[in-house]
Protein backbone atom coordinates (compact mmCIF):
# COMPACT_ATOMS: atom_id res chain seq x y z
CA UNK A 1 0.00 0.00 0.00
CA UNK A 2 2.38 2.96 -1.09
CA UNK A 3 0.37 5.22 -1.78
CA UNK A 4 -1.39 5.07 1.39
CA UNK A 5 0.13 7.58 4.54
CA UNK A 6 0.61 6.46 8.13
CA UNK A 7 -1.87 8.93 8.82
CA UNK A 8 -4.32 7.12 6.15
CA UNK A 9 -3.63 3.49 8.01
CA UNK A 10 -4.60 4.98 11.10
CA UNK A 11 -7.83 6.52 10.41
CA UNK A 12 -8.56 2.86 9.10
CA UNK A 13 -7.41 1.12 11.88
CA UNK A 14 -9.68 3.70 14.38
CA UNK A 15 -12.58 3.26 11.35
CA UNK A 16 -12.68 -0.50 12.00
CA UNK A 17 -11.94 -0.97 15.86
CA UNK A 18 -14.61 1.75 16.23
CA UNK A 19 -17.78 0.97 18.18
CA UNK A 20 -20.07 1.75 15.01
CA UNK A 21 -18.19 -1.47 12.87
CA UNK A 22 -21.02 -3.34 13.77
CA UNK A 23 -24.01 -4.44 11.38
CA UNK A 24 -26.94 -2.90 13.58
CA UNK A 25 -25.09 0.47 12.96
CA UNK A 26 -23.72 -0.29 9.37
CA UNK A 27 -25.34 3.22 7.93
CA UNK A 28 -23.50 4.92 11.28
CA UNK A 29 -20.67 3.40 10.47
CA UNK A 30 -20.08 4.47 7.21
CA UNK A 31 -21.21 8.32 7.42
CA UNK A 32 -19.15 8.42 9.76
CA UNK A 33 -15.37 6.73 10.64
CA UNK A 34 -15.56 5.22 7.29
CA UNK A 35 -15.85 8.82 5.44
CA UNK A 36 -13.30 10.17 7.46
CA UNK A 37 -10.57 7.10 5.99
CA UNK A 38 -12.65 7.64 2.54
CA UNK A 39 -14.11 10.79 1.85
CA UNK A 40 -17.55 10.68 -0.03
CA UNK A 41 -21.16 11.89 -0.36
CA UNK A 42 -23.19 9.19 -0.95
CA UNK A 43 -22.72 5.11 -1.31
CA UNK A 44 -24.89 2.35 -2.17
CA UNK A 45 -24.78 -1.36 -1.29
CA UNK A 46 -25.92 -3.93 -3.01
CA UNK A 47 -26.18 -7.85 -2.66
CA UNK A 48 -27.37 -9.75 -5.79
CA UNK A 49 -26.98 -12.66 -7.81
CA UNK A 50 -25.91 -12.57 -11.89
CA UNK A 51 -27.84 -15.21 -13.84
CA UNK A 52 -27.20 -15.23 -17.74
CA UNK A 53 -25.88 -11.83 -17.77
CA UNK A 54 -29.09 -10.33 -15.72
CA UNK A 55 -28.54 -9.04 -12.02
CA UNK A 56 -30.88 -9.02 -9.40
CA UNK A 57 -30.27 -7.63 -6.41
CA UNK A 58 -31.53 -9.08 -3.92
CA UNK A 59 -30.56 -6.40 -1.13
CA UNK A 60 -29.70 -2.68 -1.23
CA UNK A 61 -28.62 -0.21 1.51
CA UNK A 62 -27.56 3.39 0.71
CA UNK A 63 -26.64 6.39 2.67
CA UNK A 64 -26.03 10.17 1.83
CA UNK A 65 -28.08 9.86 -1.79
CA UNK A 66 -31.27 11.84 -2.49
CA UNK A 67 -34.62 10.24 -2.99
CA UNK A 68 -34.77 10.83 -6.79
CA UNK A 69 -31.94 8.85 -7.51
CA UNK A 70 -32.80 6.20 -5.45
CA UNK A 71 -36.02 5.33 -6.45
CA UNK A 72 -34.42 5.03 -10.83
CA UNK A 73 -32.01 2.13 -9.55
CA UNK A 74 -33.22 -0.77 -11.19
CA UNK A 75 -32.99 -4.30 -8.66
CA UNK A 76 -33.11 -6.33 -11.91
CA UNK A 77 -30.67 -5.09 -15.24
CA UNK A 78 -28.91 -6.34 -17.66
CA UNK A 79 -25.34 -6.63 -16.73
CA UNK A 80 -24.14 -5.01 -19.99
CA UNK A 81 -26.12 -1.95 -19.31
CA UNK A 82 -23.80 -1.06 -16.48
CA UNK A 83 -20.04 -1.01 -18.33
CA UNK A 84 -18.19 -0.25 -15.43
CA UNK A 85 -19.93 -3.25 -13.15
CA UNK A 86 -19.64 -5.66 -15.90
CA UNK A 87 -16.16 -4.53 -16.06
CA UNK A 88 -15.81 -5.22 -12.47
CA UNK A 89 -17.26 -8.78 -12.79
CA UNK A 90 -14.59 -9.65 -14.84
CA UNK A 91 -11.59 -7.94 -13.27
CA UNK A 92 -12.86 -7.80 -9.87
CA UNK A 93 -10.63 -5.10 -9.09
CA UNK A 94 -11.40 -1.99 -8.07
CA UNK A 95 -12.21 0.98 -10.28
CA UNK A 96 -13.18 5.14 -10.44
CA UNK A 97 -14.36 6.96 -12.82
CA UNK A 98 -13.74 10.59 -13.61
CA UNK A 99 -17.13 11.77 -15.52
CA UNK A 100 -14.56 14.38 -16.99
CA UNK A 101 -12.18 11.62 -18.11
CA UNK A 102 -13.95 8.53 -18.08
CA UNK A 103 -12.50 5.02 -18.54
CA UNK A 104 -13.10 2.95 -21.48
CA UNK A 105 -15.02 0.50 -19.48
CA UNK A 106 -17.59 3.16 -18.36
CA UNK A 107 -20.94 3.06 -20.21
CA UNK A 108 -22.84 5.75 -21.76
CA UNK A 109 -25.90 5.12 -19.27
CA UNK A 110 -23.59 5.22 -16.56
CA UNK A 111 -21.78 8.65 -17.55
CA UNK A 112 -25.61 10.32 -18.13
CA UNK A 113 -26.53 8.69 -14.10
CA UNK A 114 -23.14 10.48 -13.12
CA UNK A 115 -24.05 13.79 -14.80
CA UNK A 116 -28.08 13.81 -14.60
CA UNK A 117 -27.79 13.12 -10.44
CA UNK A 118 -24.37 15.17 -10.17
CA UNK A 119 -23.06 12.12 -8.72
CA UNK A 120 -19.27 13.55 -9.48
CA UNK A 121 -16.28 11.38 -9.53
CA UNK A 122 -17.48 7.71 -8.23
CA UNK A 123 -15.51 4.82 -7.32
CA UNK A 124 -16.63 1.51 -6.61
CA UNK A 125 -15.72 -2.25 -5.69
CA UNK A 126 -17.09 -5.29 -3.41
CA UNK A 127 -16.26 -9.13 -2.95
CA UNK A 128 -17.75 -11.71 -5.59
CA UNK A 129 -18.33 -14.96 -4.91
CA UNK A 130 -17.93 -16.95 -8.66
CA UNK A 131 -19.04 -20.39 -7.13
CA UNK A 132 -22.27 -18.70 -6.00
CA UNK A 133 -22.52 -16.73 -8.49
CA UNK A 134 -22.87 -13.45 -6.15
CA UNK A 135 -21.58 -11.56 -4.36
CA UNK A 136 -21.91 -7.49 -2.72
CA UNK A 137 -21.07 -4.47 -4.55
CA UNK A 138 -20.50 -0.89 -3.16
CA UNK A 139 -20.62 2.29 -4.99
CA UNK A 140 -19.07 5.61 -3.93
CA UNK A 141 -19.92 9.09 -5.14
CA UNK A 142 -18.97 12.57 -4.60
CA UNK A 143 -15.32 10.77 -3.96
CA UNK A 144 -12.82 13.69 -3.50
CA UNK A 145 -10.24 15.11 -6.14
CA UNK A 146 -7.73 13.85 -7.28
CA UNK A 147 -8.59 10.18 -8.39
CA UNK A 148 -6.00 7.95 -8.12
CA UNK A 149 -4.16 4.72 -6.92
CA UNK A 150 -4.98 5.83 -3.70
CA UNK A 151 -8.57 5.07 -4.40
CA UNK A 152 -7.72 1.74 -5.64
CA UNK A 153 -5.72 0.74 -2.40
CA UNK A 154 -8.29 2.47 0.09
CA UNK A 155 -10.90 0.08 -1.74
CA UNK A 156 -8.99 -2.64 -1.39
CA UNK A 157 -8.81 -2.38 2.27
CA UNK A 158 -13.06 -1.39 2.78
CA UNK A 159 -13.95 -4.31 0.35
CA UNK A 160 -14.32 -7.30 2.95
CA UNK A 161 -14.81 -5.22 5.98
CA UNK A 162 -17.48 -3.94 4.44
CA UNK A 163 -19.01 -6.86 2.60
CA UNK A 164 -18.64 -8.87 5.90
CA UNK A 165 -20.80 -5.55 7.76
CA UNK A 166 -23.04 -6.10 4.60
CA UNK A 167 -23.54 -9.37 5.29
CA UNK A 168 -24.09 -9.11 8.97
CA UNK A 169 -26.95 -6.56 7.93
CA UNK A 170 -28.42 -8.88 6.34
CA UNK A 171 -28.54 -11.39 8.21
CA UNK A 172 -29.34 -9.14 10.92
CA UNK A 173 -32.58 -8.09 8.79
CA UNK A 174 -33.88 -11.41 8.45
CA UNK A 175 -33.63 -12.18 12.06
CA UNK A 176 -35.39 -8.89 13.08
CA UNK A 177 -37.95 -10.45 10.02
CA UNK A 178 -38.14 -13.63 10.99
CA UNK A 179 -39.17 -12.46 14.78
CA UNK A 180 -42.25 -10.21 12.73
CA UNK A 181 -43.33 -13.35 11.28
CA UNK A 182 -43.81 -15.66 14.14
CA UNK A 183 -46.26 -13.24 15.37
CA UNK A 184 -48.68 -13.22 12.33
CA UNK A 185 -52.02 -14.81 11.75
CA UNK A 186 -52.18 -18.19 9.95
CA UNK A 187 -54.07 -16.39 7.02
CA UNK A 188 -51.41 -13.69 6.82
CA UNK A 189 -48.62 -17.06 6.85
CA UNK A 190 -50.57 -18.22 4.16
CA UNK A 191 -50.30 -15.10 2.16
CA UNK A 192 -46.59 -14.48 2.59
CA UNK A 193 -46.20 -18.49 1.17
CA UNK A 194 -47.91 -17.60 -1.68
CA UNK A 195 -46.61 -14.32 -2.51
CA UNK A 196 -42.90 -16.39 -1.62
CA UNK A 197 -43.79 -18.28 -4.83
CA UNK A 198 -44.11 -15.44 -6.93
CA UNK A 199 -47.71 -15.24 -6.92
CA UNK A 200 -49.40 -11.85 -7.77
CA UNK A 201 -52.29 -10.79 -5.38
CA UNK A 202 -54.83 -12.02 -8.16
CA UNK A 203 -53.85 -15.57 -8.05
CA UNK A 204 -53.40 -15.52 -4.37
CA UNK A 205 -56.71 -14.54 -3.73
CA UNK A 206 -57.97 -16.99 -5.97
CA UNK A 207 -56.07 -19.89 -4.27
CA UNK A 208 -56.92 -19.25 -0.58
CA UNK A 209 -60.64 -17.75 -1.27
CA UNK A 210 -60.63 -14.37 -0.29
CA UNK A 211 -60.75 -10.96 -2.26
CA UNK A 212 -58.00 -8.88 -3.88
CA UNK A 213 -58.81 -6.12 -1.57
CA UNK A 214 -58.42 -8.37 1.64
CA UNK A 215 -55.06 -9.36 0.10
CA UNK A 216 -54.08 -5.91 0.13
CA UNK A 217 -55.02 -5.73 3.40
CA UNK A 218 -53.42 -7.95 5.08
CA UNK A 219 -49.98 -7.73 2.97
CA UNK A 220 -50.19 -4.13 4.48
CA UNK A 221 -50.33 -5.84 8.06
CA UNK A 222 -47.51 -7.94 7.30
CA UNK A 223 -45.42 -5.02 5.76
CA UNK A 224 -46.00 -3.28 9.59
CA UNK A 225 -45.19 -6.32 11.48
CA UNK A 226 -41.64 -7.13 9.60
CA UNK A 227 -40.70 -3.57 9.20
CA UNK A 228 -40.85 -3.05 5.16
CA UNK A 229 -43.01 -0.67 2.82
CA UNK A 230 -42.98 -2.80 0.13
CA UNK A 231 -43.46 -6.17 -1.60
CA UNK A 232 -39.83 -6.41 -2.89
CA UNK A 233 -38.69 -5.96 0.44
CA UNK A 234 -40.65 -8.67 1.69
CA UNK A 235 -39.38 -11.32 -0.70
CA UNK A 236 -35.54 -10.06 -0.20
CA UNK A 237 -36.10 -10.44 3.46
CA UNK A 238 -37.67 -14.23 2.63
CA UNK A 239 -34.69 -15.46 0.66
Amino acid sequence: MKHLTRTDLDAWVAAVTHPLASAGSLIAWLEGPLRKFFPFKGVVLGHGELVAGQLAVTHMLAAGHDEAYLRQISTTFELSQRGSLRWWFGARRPFHIDPKNPPPHASAFELDEIARFGLGNVAGHGVLNIKASAGTYFGFAGVREPLGDWHLEALTLIAPVLNDLMLSHIALTRNTAAGGLEGLTPRQRDIVRQLAAGKSNKAIALAIGITEKSVRNQLAKVYASVGVRKRTELIALLK
